[in-house]
Parts: structure tokens; C-alpha cells; sequence
């Protein structure tokens, strides 16, 4: 079973040449909402998300997601709203995952998220700015060359915030996470600076209780319309709090659970035992025969990504989860992916604590270095040495080929990104002048180190949303929601005090105090986490030959980023280490990315050249 993952809107300016450029949209972007003139105002395939669009003597107003916010609230805003400031305030108010577009005297507001789940990217086109969170639509329409060298970072594991928001295709620029978009009547248009960082004040009572409050309201946001939603309960924290929660609401949740091959995974135990305290909902397990390896499937259905993503690799297994939900009709399927971003924490947030409360500090890096093996010595010098965000990339403009040392303290400006060993000179001269551009020309994040590595995981973990949704819908499930990204739950996670929700040795300690009451004390024992390593050691051995013909004529290779024969050499001995680490991930991401490029996105499923 297969689906069609080609979903997105374009936001068109009150201007002569937006109708052309609708019609060039067609048979895809049918139009969701209209200008007072008659124009197209949104074009679009939007069926993965609920729209409520409202047309008031103020305001006209189309929010495309998840919103716990009923269509009387919008028609009253859309009535009332005076200014963009105003509708900045309520937007962040309102709990839920969306873009929001907004007309206020003719200029034309759009918002994103502000850590990432939510993407926009502008172009011109026939004269004029557009804006569309797909990238593959606006290639349709600008057909903008690729910039070899930016794809080129996108081997790297991990990629740098900075290098990973550079624009891959000429005339489409990515918009910076937490900035809107202002497009004039004449077609042009000017960035929007969002909302600043939350500062961590509460404390863990408070803190607990405002998290809760998150989501609750975020869950709300996919479950108070009633019928049917999915939820994975997988075993781990995550999901089995989301489950806990949708189950209290007006919804029929589903529960699916994935049974792993591995006799040493305990999440089919821990999943077993939180479905037992919801006996009133359905509980289906997928069995380990039904579920695909890693690195199945890997051509199958395009995916659509605006980005190139490491998480493709598992595309089969999600897969099968998600034509297990499809069977129960819902309208989104819940996904605990976020969860380790949001509330695990890290350790580089001490080392911001160290001359303000060095006790404190102290204590709480002395942990996670007896949790990681770090050797004394390095503790103690990664932990004071003085090196700003600039110098400190300045240093590092050369990544190591493999994984760094998993013993070595991780309190630098970022984890140092790993190159692959089939990586050519021409991707390592691209990458290290990318990050001398970086060093000389970026700003982190947050001041503070810890903060901005904080702010950099999120960001970068809640760009997986879109992909996610798209991987379910391409696969023939339902549309996907990740509430753990939601940008009120982040928020609320992030003005806690560092002391109350990192920890070496209690497992996400905030999360935990949130749900508790919701989710029974019994199943908030768990203090580990699965991490699947057996089933990819297997998907390479089951998968050695469609990996070899991965790159038989590889488009990575083609234009120079990679020694294809020598990785086609290593994937046929699978039990080459150079093929344990990430960076495997990535170039399978890029080359995937590259394929998908090749066809038409407007059109038919068909491919333009693609063998």
C-alpha cells in the first residue's frame, strides 16, 4: 500500500501575477482561501490538516493545523484583530502545531513555528514573494539550480543549525525558526522577528504543573474534535504519557505498540504494562515478522522531504505502523518523537550554572561525567575553557572523519560533526569553508553555551515533524502529529530551572512530575530507554544488495560529494564499522533527497529521468 505524500500550501499576495502563478500550481494547488478581490490567497493540497479560514471586517484569517481554538474564537479575531502585533500575542496562546496567515490591510502576515515543526520558505516568482511551507512546490516554479556545496553539510552527523538553514536550491530560502513573514500588496516582503527565548525561572512544582498544562492542551488539540486517533504507545516514557493523556479526552484512541526482535528490548513489557491500566482502550501489536528491517524500502514512494533527513532510513518500519493505524480511519496518529529533545537535557547546561551556582555545577557535571567515563582532566578543562561561539568553530572548521570518542566530555558549542570516510575532498573543502563561513559570520542561538546546544537540539529535532508526517502519508497512513514539538510545550519545558529537570541519574525528572496522576506511578518506574541498535545490524546484513545498488548510479556521486564505488564496497560487506555510525544515515538522506527531485512534483506520480 502506498499513498501520496505531496501536501503543502503556497501563500499568493493580492497582485495581478498571482493568479499565473496559481494556475501554474495546478492539478496540486487547489485554492483554500480567496482575496476580497477574488484572487488566490492560499493554494494548495492541505488534507493531512484541519483549516479554519474566516473572513471578518478586521481581518482575514486561515489557521492550517492543529489548533485548540474553535471557529467562533477566529471569527471573533477576524473581527477584531487591530494590528499584527495584537495577532502575534494571540498566537501565542493558542496550543496546537499550524501555520497561520493573516491579511490585515492588505499586507499579508505569515507565521511558522518557533522552534522548527512548522517550516516556511520564500521565493520570487513572476515578480512577486510567495510563501509555502514545500519546498518542491516552489522548485516547480522557480527551478533553482542545487547548491552543491550546502548539500554537502548535509553529510555531516550531526549538521550545524546554521549550515543546515542555508538554501539547498537557488531562489528558495529557508525561514529562520521563530520569524514570520510580512508579503506586501506589490509582492514584496520583509521578516518578522518571533517571540525571545523563554528565561528558566520556575521551579519544579510550578514548572510541572505549567508543563501539564501544555499537554494537556496540546493532545486537546488532536483529540477535541472527537472520532477516531492513533496513538503509538511504543513502551518508552513518551509516547505511553501521550497515550495517557488522549485516552482521557473526547476521542476513541487506538493504541499500537511495534514488537522488536530483540530479546533484550524491554518495550514491549513496559508497553504491556501501561496498556493494562486503560483496559477500556484498544490495544493492536504489530508483530516482529510484519515489521521491516532498517533500510527496507528505501526507493519506494517519494517522500517529499524539504530536506534532506537521516531519519528516511527507517521509512519501512514507520511504515507498517502507520498502514496499522490507517486501518482504524483516524484523522492523526500521535507520535512520542520529542520527547528526548525536550526533557532528557544535557549536560552543557551545568557548564552556563558554573560561575553563578558552582556548586551546583559542579554536582551536576561531576554526574554525567561518572554516567559517560569522561576522564577528570577533561572534565575539568571543558568545562572552564573560555572559547566563544565564533573561535570555537573556528577550530573545529575540519570535522573528524567517524564518530568522535563516545569518553570525551560533550560541553563544546555544538558536538563536533562527524564526516563520512566515502566523503570526497570536494564535500570536505565545501564543508570546512561552510563552517569558516559559519564561524565568521553566525550568532549561536542563546548567549550562554548550554543554552544555545539546548536551542540547537530542539530546532533541529523538531524539523523531523514534517518529515515524519511525510514518511506516513507516503507510506498510505494517516497525517502524523509529534505534540512534544508543539512550540507551547517547548516553552513551558524551557522556563524551568536547569537544577529540576536534568539529571544524571533521574529519567526526565520534569516530564515525569508532569504526568503524574495521569499516568500510573507503576509505569513511571521505567528508567531506561531501547535504542533499536540490533535491528539495524540486521537491516544491513538483510539489505546488503539494495544497498549496493543504491549506488550503482549514485546522485551524490554524480556531482562529486561522494566515492560512490568505495561505498558501494563497504555495503557489500556489512560488517564494516565504518558503516555503524550516523554519517551512513546522512548520505542515504542526500541521495534520496536528490531522487526525489527528479520528479514531477505538480504532475502525475511519474519520474523525469530517474533509473
Amino acid at each position: 500500500m502506498t499513498g501520496d505524500a505531496r501536501t503543502g500550501f503556497v501563500v499568493l499576495p493580492d497582485h495581478a501575477a498571482g493568479a499565473g502563478i496559481a494556475r501554474r500550481l495546478l492539478p496540486w494547488g487547489r485554492t483554500v482561501a480567496e482575496h476580497a478581490s477574488g484572487r488566490p490567497w492560499i493554494v494548495g493540497d492541505c488534507r493531512d490538516r484541519p483549516i479554519i479560514h474566516k473572513v471578518g471586517p478586521a481581518a482575514r484569517v486561515a489557521i492550517l493545523g492543529h489548533a485548540l481554538i474553535d471557529d467562533d474564537a477566529v471569527r471573533g479575531y477576524a473581527a477584531s484583530v487591530s494590528s499584527a502585533v495584537r495577532w502575534r500575542a494571540v498566537l501565542d496562546a493558542i496550543d496546537g502545531s499550524f501555520h497561520s496567515v493573516i491579511e490585515l490591510c492588505g499586507d499579508i502576515y505569515v507565521h511558522g513555528s518557533t522552534y522548527g515543526s512548522r517550516g516556511l520558505y520564500r521565493s520570487r516568482v513572476d515578480g512577486i514573494d510567495i510563501a509555502s511551507d514545500t519546498v518542491h512546490a516552489l522548485q516547480h516554479l522557480v527551478e533553482g539550480a542545487l547548491d552543491v556545496s550546502a548539500l554537502a553539510a548535509h553529510l555531516l552527523e550531526p549538521i550545524p543549525h546554521h549550515l543546515a538553514q542555508r538554501p539547498l536550491l537557488a531562489g528558495i530560502e529557508p525561514i529562520s525558526p521563530g520569524t514570520g513573514l510580512v508579503i506586501t500588496p506589490n509582492g514584496t516582503s520583509r521578516p518578522l522577528e518571533g517571540p525571545t527565548a523563554t528565561t528558566p525561572i520556575r521551579g519544579i512544582a510550578e514548572g510541572a504543573q505549567e508543563v501539564r498544562r501544555r499537554l494537556v492542551g496540546a493532545v486537546s488539540a488532536r483529540t477535541t474534535g472527537g472520532g477516531t486517533v492513533t496513538s503509538e504507545l511504543s513502551g518508552g516514557y513518551d509516547s505511553t504519557s501521550l497515550s495517557f493523556i488522549a485516552a482521557r479526552g473526547p476521542a476513541e484512541i487506538k493504541l499500537l505498540t511495534a514488537r522488536g526482535r530483540d530479546s533484550a528490548n524491554e518495550d514491549i513489557g513496559w508497553a504491556l504494562r501501561a496498556a493494562r491500566h486503560l483496559p477500556e482502550v484498544e490495544h493492536t501489536i504489530l508483530p516482529e515478522s510484519e515489521l521491516p528491517l532498517t533500510y527496507a524500502g528505501l526507493t519506494d514512494e517519494p517522500t517529499w522531504l524539504n530536506e534532506p533527513s537521516p531519519l528516511i532510513v527507517g521509512r519501512s518500519r514507520m511504515g507498517a505502523i502507520a498502514r496499522l493505524a490507517s486501518t482504524f480511519g483516524p484523522s492523526v496518529h500521535l507520535t512520542g518523537h520529542g520527547g528526548d529533545h525536550v526533557f532528557s537535557g544535557l549536560p552543557t547546561l551545568y557548564r552556563d550554572l558554573l560561575w553563578r551556582r558552582p556548586f551546583t555545577a559542579w554536582h551536576g557535571l561531576r554526574g554525567f561525567a561518572a554516567l559517560g567515563g569522561w576522564r577528570w582532566r577533561d572534565l575539568v578543562y571543558d568545562a572552564v575553557e573560555p572559547t566563544g561561539f565564533r573561535s570555537w568553530w573556528s577550530n573545529n572548521a575540519s570535522p573528524a572523519v567517524g564518530m568522535p570518542e563516545k569518553r570525551k566530555p560533550v560541553l563544546g558549542w555544538s558536538l563536533v560533526p562527524a564526516l563520512p570516510g566515502w566523503a570526497t575532498e570536494v564535500a570536505a573543502r565545501a564543508i570546512s569553508e561552510g563552517i569558516r563561513w559559519m564561524a565568521y559570520t553566525a550568532a549561536p542561538l542563546a548567549p550562554e553555551r548550554g543554552r544555545h546546544v539546548e536551542l540547537e537540539t530542539i530546532i533541529e529535532g523538531a524539523r523531523t515533524v514534517a518529515v515524519l508526517n511525510k514518511m506516513s502519508l507516503a507510506s498510505g497512513g494517516p497525517p502524523l502529529a509529534a505534540p512534544y514539538f508543539d512550540d507551547r510545550v517547548i516553552a513551558a519545558a524551557l522556563s524551568v530551572d536547569v537544577r529540576h529537570r536534568v539529571s544524571a541519574w533521574t529519567y526526565k525528572p520534569l516530564l515525569a512530575a508532569s504526568v503524574r496522576g495521569i499516568v500510573p506511578d507503576e509505569v513511571l518506574q521505567r528508567q531506561t530507554k531501547d535504542d533499536g541498535s540490533h535491528d539495524v545490524e540486521l537491516g544491513l546484513r538483510k539489505h546488503r544488495d539494495e544497498l549496493v545498488a543504491l549506488w550503482e548510479q549514485s546522485r551524490l556521486g554524480s556531482v562529486g560529494l561522494i566515492d560512490a564505488k568505495k561505498l558501494k564496497q563497504l555495503c557489500a560487506n556489512p560488517s564494516s564499522f565504518e558503516l555503524e555510525d550516523g554519517t551512513m544515515y546522512t548520505t542515504i538522506a542526500c541521495e534520496l533527497w536528490l531522487r526525489d527531485l527528479e520528479r514531477s512534483f505538480i504532475g502525475p506520480q511519474h519520474s523525469r529521468g530517474i533509473s
